[in-house]
């Protein structure tokens, strides 16, 4: 091969620029192998150096998600909105939630410290997490992973702010348990509305029973500070209405339905469910946002 052709093969193997590759090429008596371990090695050095920046932007990636019954989403950052809208970074985040998916040996959710032994497309996720830094020019941090699955329950989620089809920059899935499943899975697309209400509303829990206790004597004790002149038979029905209207408002079962403000989550929830003839609940919730 001429040295342009070989300059221009090792571009496409490694994604670095012209002058490094003919830098690794003269460094190494143009061997690609050789000079692909040398750019490689130039780009850890490289990579180390951008580890400590501050990762505000990226993306929440789902995999399997043509599935209620088991799906995986992880929360991987970089630093700024362009990269979390590059295809390379896009790529790495969906074939990284493949793996963590296909890889039976990993915990049901954890960080990057529970993914050492990962490899994506046979390459160690250390590596390919190099590749990605030293050709895009920016920290990435995998912040965090769930796997979902469960013989008695099926998911709802939505992805809001979507990059692709299983990219997004807001996410949430809702566990429900019923005693019928079958039924339940043909009733999916109804019930996406409560999806769609973790994403948009942002409860703090399922119920008051999920919400911490601190919480719950925290905002007691800012209703007590913001009350003025309140005659003392007054007070408890007041704080306890107040209470009351925290909790509404911040309880997904609470809260008014966002495409029909005049029912409570609640409500629509048992409405559905007499309506079709089958028992269900919310077992849990997850809300992802970058």
């Amino acid at each position: 091969m001429s040295s342009m052709e070989l300059i221009k093969k090792l571009r496409e193997t490694t994604g670095s620029g012209i002058v490094d590759c003919k830098k690794a090429l003269s460094e190494n008596n143009n061997d690609i192998e050789s000079s692909i371990k040398w750019l490689r090695e130039k780009g850890i050095l490289k990579a180390q150096k951008k580890q400590d920046r501050e990762t505000n932007e990226g993306v929440v990636s789902f995999y399997n998600n043509n599935s209620n019954k088991n799906l995986t989403v992880c929360k991987i950052k970089c630093e700024t909105d362009f990269v979390a809208k590059n295809k390379d970074f896009l790529s790495f985040a969906e074939n990284l939630a493949k793996s963590i998916h296909t890889n039976d040996s990993l915990n049901s959710e954890g960080s990057d410290k529970d993914l050492t032994n990962l490899k994506i497309d046979g390459k160690s996720l250390s590596d390919s997490l190099t590749d990605l830094i030293t050709k895009i020019g920016e920290n990435i941090q995998i912040v965090y992973y769930k796997k979902y699955f469960s013989e008695k329950s099926f998911f709802i989620f939505y992805l809001h702010n979507k990059y692709n089809s299983n990219c997004c920059k807001i996410g949430s899935v809702v566990e429900f348990s019923t005693e019928n499943i079958d039924s339940a899975l043909k009733l999916v697309d109804e019930l996406k509305v409560i999806a769609m209400q973790v994403s948009a509303m942002k409860p703090m829990g399922i119920d008051e029973n999920s919400i911490s206790p601190k919480i719950i004597d925290d905002e007691k004790d800012i209703i007590l500070k913001q009350m003025n002149n309140v005659p003392d038979d007054k007070r408890d029905q007041i704080i306890q209405g107040k209470l009351n209207k925290f909790l509404k408002e911040n309880t997904l079962l609470g809260q008014a339905l966002i495409t029909d403000p005049k029912k409570s989550v609640s409500s629509f929830l048992s409405e559905f469910s007499k309506i079709n003839n089958i028992n269900l609940s919310i077992t849990s919730m997850d809300l992802y946002n970058i």
